[in-house]
Order: C-alpha cells, then sequence, then structure tokens
C-alpha cells in the first residue's frame, strides 16, 4: 500500500471514529500528519529529480555540475517558493497606484526549508484578462539576484523589484518566476496570482474602456 492510499485510510478512520476524543483517535491523526509530510518530502524529491534529468539534458557544452552522489550530500535547492509579500510595487510614492512587482521568492532544501542558493532568475507577468496578456518579461543573472538577498533574522528570501513594460489593464497579475541553481544547474519554476493597486483611469483611458 503507498503513502497516499494509507493517507486515505486513516482520514476515513479518523471520521469513522470522531466522536468523544481517545488514545486511538490521537495515534490516528499523528500517523496521519507523518504521512503527510512524507508525501511533501516525496513530491520535492521527485521535483529535484525531474529538475535534474533536465540540467543533465541541457549540460551539453555548460560548466559541468557535481557528480550525483556527491550533491545528495549537500543542502541542494529541491524548489522555490514565494512569500506572502509578494504583490504589486508602488515605487514612486508621489503618483498613484503600483509601478511594477515586487517578486519575494526563497530556494528552498528537501525538508522545505528556505536557505541561500545562488543562481538566476527569470520573471514574467502576465494580465491573462487582456490582449496581448503580456505585461513584461525580467532576467536576473547570478550577481543582480545576489544583490537582492536578504537574509535577517526570520527572513531569508530574494526581493526582485520588476518595472512595468507595459502597466496590467486590470487588478490581478500572474507571475511565474524560473530560478537556475549556480551549483547543480536545476531548473525550478513557481506561479502564483496576486493583486495589483492600478492608477485612476483618465478620462481618455475611461472613454477607451
Amino acid at each position: 500500500m503507498n503513502i497516499a492510499r494509507k493517507v486515505m485510510v486513516l482520514l476515513l478512520l479518523g471520521a469513522a471514529g470522531c466522536g468523544s476524543p481517545s488514545s486511538a483517535n490521537i495515534i490516528l491523526r499523528k500517523q496521519n500528519q507523518e504521512l503527510r509530510e512524507q508525501i511533501a518530502t516525496l513530491t520535492r524529491a521527485r521535483e529535484a529529480d525531474a529538475a535534474t534529468i533536465r540540467a543533465l539534458q541541457q549540460r551539453v557544452g555548460t560548466v559541468p555540475t557535481l557528480p550525483q552522489e556527491r550533491l545528495e550530500k549537500l543542502f541542494t535547492v529541491h524548489g522555490i517558493k514565494f512569500t506572502r509579500l509578494t504583490g504589486g510595487a508602488d515605487v514612486d510614492p508621489s503618483k498613484p497606484g503600483d509601478e511594477g512587482i515586487k517578486v519575494y521568492v526563497s530556494p528552498i532544501d528537501d525538508d522545505g526549508e528556505p536557505f541561500k542558493a545562488a543562481g538566476s532568475f527569470v520573471i514574467e507577468a502576465f494580465d491573462l484578462a487582456a490582449k496581448p496578456p503580456e505585461v513584461g518579461k525580467w532576467t536576473f543573472d547570478v550577481d543582480a539576484a545576489r544583490k537582492n538577498w536578504h537574509g535577517a533574522l526570520l527572513s531569508h528570501q530574494y526581493v526582485l523589484t520588476c518595472p512595468w513594460e507595459k502597466p496590467p489593464q486590470h487588478d490581478e497579475v500572474t507571475i511565474k518566476v524560473t530560478f537556475r541553481d549556480e551549483l547543480t544547474g536545476r531548473v525550478f519554476d513557481a506561479q502564483t496570482v496576486v493583486k495589483v493597486h492600478l492608477p485612476p483611469p483618465t478620462p481618455s483611458t475611461a472613454e477607451a474602456r
């Protein structure tokens, strides 16, 4: 029985005995949580393996990475995740609305913990309700990304500011981030949707809408 089926069985057993709390229910809940954590760990490992395969396929003509057996002994990137502050960026407070987006993103290890890892970023933004939907594309090489690392107290993340190349027409913007780990050559991506503040429409813009 695989882990996913075990989780389903535990959930059904937990639902069947959801009367007064008992030691059996407590044990089931604990086992359920442990299995969920195992699934999350296996998912990150699978994504890292897939990224390794892509990196190996694209490595011809590039700097070779470390052997897999050595990589497995190191803390390496297994994914990336956005943090909650990702959204519109009011770059110029003297003007109404946001002038771009600010992306807060962290590389994470196989336990899902953020840590500092060197790499490059490509950020793309889309207003999917508009035609064409592209709002902008921004590239941060390793050096540029390094300058935007913030690691203080509980904050360990890259903070990347991206002024609009073309302002969106709607307040919902889709952000896609692609990160290439400099150590392993693995490529990871993540996507999220954020709300931005648009400037009030001018009379000509309002008529066009």
